[in-house]
């Protein structure tokens, strides 16, 4: 198959969001949507480092959208990338830094192979010094459940607002089929959707839980449903800890129509959490250095410090993760229900939250432009 690489400019940006129209009036590869060709500089003129997700922390939301305006395909909480890209290897084992700043947004320099020093640390490998882009096809599991589309496509983007700007806005990069490949065959196409949901929970004597209902997940075909906690941050706001704080003392469980999900306790220890994430999506790995001794990370033993420790987003990379995974691969007919507790860090709020990311299949028939959640007999 031969093909062109098309540049398509924003049809209109600012600092907060950018619109890129696909007109459909030639085949394109779905798999090969990327922004690319753009750089970034930090309102006070700073470095500028990414957290768990890499690049695709600079996206809040992103949305694409058919001819009829409709949104096919959206994602509102890139926390998912992060996960997503835990399951990805490195084919190609070129550049260990480009790797790992890419996938998890950490950059390391490796004087030899008996050391490692974190480069954030030393004020290098910042978004503004690194050339990298965004893949949005990888963004979207309906444009990689296609090969190649004729289909009018927008797509509408949504930045964070973490002081940061485009000095050079990013350019949509679209590969052209000039062969006579066909385009794809079927008329209707099934993907996950990434449906987030967020529940309280309230810290009481060092402890909380939570028996609650989640409304977001009635009468739709759940495959995997992620779990973890949310933090306060000083503002008040949610934030994410990522792979690099496990919460103490958490545990899982769901009881669907009446029925409890997971015997023995549910998930609630480390192992089975690590057991069911890897039994429902396959194996991962936690891209850090917690091998490498620093002097902000203790151990068991308080004279042991490990892992590296990042100043500029206050992350260490421990190997840790604080997500869990339930594979649930059915339609949720009544209600889902979730037990869940933690034990609160010295000095929490009050308050603190669990995220869920539920991969809700749906289905998109090109035909009609029919649009909307799949379930056994629906079509």
């Amino acid at each position: 198959m031969e093909s062109r690489t098309l540049s398509i400019l924003p049809t209109s940006i600012d600092t907060q969001r950018a619109y890129y129209t696909i007109q459909g009036s030639f085949k394109y590869l779905t798999k090969k949507l990327r922004l690319a060709d753009f750089s970034i500089v930090n309102g006070e003129h700073k470095p500028v480092y990414f957290d768990a997700r890499g690049v695709y922390s600079l996206i809040k939301s992103i949305s694409f959208l058919d001819r009829q305006g409709q949104i096919v395909d959206s994602m509102h909480n890139t926390d998912y990338m992060a996960i997503k890209m835990i399951h990805q290897n490195n084919p190609a084992q070129r550049d260990i830094n480009r790797l790992l700043f890419q996938n998890a947004g950490l950059a390391v320099d490796v004087p030899s192979l008996g050391q490692l020093k974190l480069a954030e640390q030393m004020g290098k490998m910042d978004a503004t010094k690194i050339g990298c882009y965004i893949d949005l096809s990888f963004m979207s599991n309906y444009l990689l459940a296609r090969n190649v589309s004729a289909d009018f496509m927008n797509i509408q983007i949504e930045f964070q607002e973490n002081g940061y700007t485009f000095t050079k806005p990013p350019t949509l990069f679209v590969d052209e089929v000039l062969t006579g490949e066909p385009v794809d065959a079927q008329d209707v196409i099934l993907y996950d959707q990434i449906v987030p949901d967020k529940l309280p929970i309230h810290n009481v004597d060092g402890k909380g839980a939570i028996d609650q209902r989640m409304n977001s997940y009635t009468n739709q075909l759940v495959s995997n449903l992620y779990l973890y906690y949310l933090r306060n941050s000083a503002n008040g706001s949610a934030q994410n800890d990522g792979f690099t704080k496990a919460h103490a003392g958490m545990k899982y469980n769901l009881i669907i129509d009446g029925k409890v999900v997971l015997p023995f306790g549910g998930l609630d220890t480390d192992a089975r959490r690590l057991a069911h994430m890897t039994d429902m999506t396959g194996e991962f790995i936690l891209p850090s250095a917690a091998a490498y001794n620093h002097d902000k990370y203790p151990f068991a033993d308080e004279t042991i410090k490990l892992g590296l420790y990042n100043p500029n987003i206050n992350k260490t990379y421990s190997g840790s993760h604080s997500y869990s995974c339930i594979g649930l691969n059915q339609v949720i007919v009544g209600e889902l229900t979730i037990q869940a507790s933690s034990s609160f860090d010295e000095g929490a709020d009050r308050i603190q939250f669990i995220q869920a990311l539920a991969e809700v299949k749906r289905y998109y028939q090109r035909s009609t432009g029919s649009i909307g959640n799949f379930a056994p007999g629906s079509l």
